[in-house]
């Protein structure tokens, strides 16, 4: 039984989708395995019981998961780091490494997900080194495609010493992908370090349903209930005047327009161009000719209780942590990661 540790150093780098389809990719392939997630840092309740929202995605997206406290042990919040802190005993390695016995039975391979970063837990004694130490793993760094990220590459092949086994480039714009090609895999082929694969942002992975957006965002839908499970690929903040908007959201197509409830000219101009949906802030209710309008054309109006400003932070922190579980997401996923990672590669370097 091999452990294939996938993790990453900063938020936002689509491990958990990587690591996602990898694993329905393996899957596919006729290899027994199961998941888990050492140490959570996305609480949420599941059935009276506190596990790592990824670790729940995952449970769903590979349908291998019993009980899910095994595949969730620890989860990182204030009162456990104030209790380690104090130095109370709280033998989280004991329960991480319980754990992993547990889902490790009977399977080829265990697809171990990493949190935020490779230090998270460090004070705990729970980081991706220390837990390295204990259960040995092949550790693949999920790395989102950035300047300076060969210094970070060269610095974690180093802290994880002889469990590191290569990198993913990933969410890498397309006008960069001769310049990795040419300039980064060299580089790093000279030093030892593999590249598994080259992953292209792609826009399908990076959207959202309207039906979760307003989920998230506490939001109200008012009109066009059966088009919540549309797609929103982009956003777009409507604040000027009709004509201007107009031409404005022209330029970007299945787009979500945040403007004020009381914005009728904005949002008739929207509902002119490619948008999926209309995010209504500050209150106010839309008028009766926009939602008519709106419902006509099949475009959900979402009324949400914050201020502009408030509605675009919460949107870009939502954006940020996406979930795969439209399943057109799915299959396109399994898509691009076969074309754009070398599984054979990869399973050659896990020896499985």
């Amino acid at each position: 039984m091999v452990t294939c540790y996938i993790v990453s150093n900063e938020e936002f780098s689509g491990k958990s989708t990587i690591c996602a389809g990898l694993g329905l990719i393996l899957k596919n392939q006729g290899y027994n395995l199961n998941f888990i997630k050492p140490v959570g840092t996305h609480p949420k309740k599941v059935k009276d019981t506190m596990i790592d929202g990824d670790a729940e995605f995952m449970c769903e997206v590979l349908g291998t998961c019993k009980i899910l406290s095994h595949h969730s042990p620890i989860i990182l919040t204030p009162e456990l780091y104030t209790e380690g802190l104090r130095g109370e005993i709280l033998n989280l390695m004991n329960k991480i490494v319980e754990a992993h016995k547990m889902v490790s039975k009977d399977v080829d391979l265990i697809l171990m997900e990493g949190a935020r970063s490779l230090n998270d837990g460090l004070a705990l004694g729970v980081s991706v080194s220390q837990i390295c130490k204990e259960i040995p793993s092949k550790v693949i760094l999920v790395t989102k495609y950035k300047w300076g990220m060969v210094d970070e590459i060269l610095f974690i092949k180093k802290q994880l010493k002889e469990h590191f086994l290569g990198v993913i480039i990933n969410i890498i714009p397309r006008d960069e992908i001769e310049y990795i090609d040419e300039n980064i895999i060299p580089y790093l082929n000279k030093n030892d370090i593999p590249v598994f694969g080259t992953v292209i942002e792609n826009k399908l992975l990076s959207s959202i349903s309207v039906k979760d957006l307003s989920t998230n965002l506490n939001g109200e839908v008012l009109c066009a209930h059966d088009f919540v499970d549309e797609l929103v690929e982009a956003f777009m903040v409507g604040a000027m005047g009709q004509e201007q908007a107009l031409r404005f959201f022209r330029r970007v197509a299945n787009k979500a327009v945040i403007t004020g409830g009381d914005r009728a000219d904005v949002q008739l101009a929207a509902l002119e161009t490619s948008t999926k949906c209309l995010i209504l802030t500050g209150g106010f209710q839309p008028s009766a000719i926009v939602l008519g309008r709106a419902e006509e054309l099949g475009v959900p109006m979402v009324l949400v209780p914050y201020d502009t400003l408030t509605t675009v932070e919460k949107t870009e922190k939502i954006v940020g942590h996406l979930r795969i579980h439209e399943p057109q997401k799915v299959d396109r996923l399994r898509e691009i990661l076969t074309e754009q990672v070398s599984i054979d590669s990869l399973k050659k370097a896990l020896d499985i």
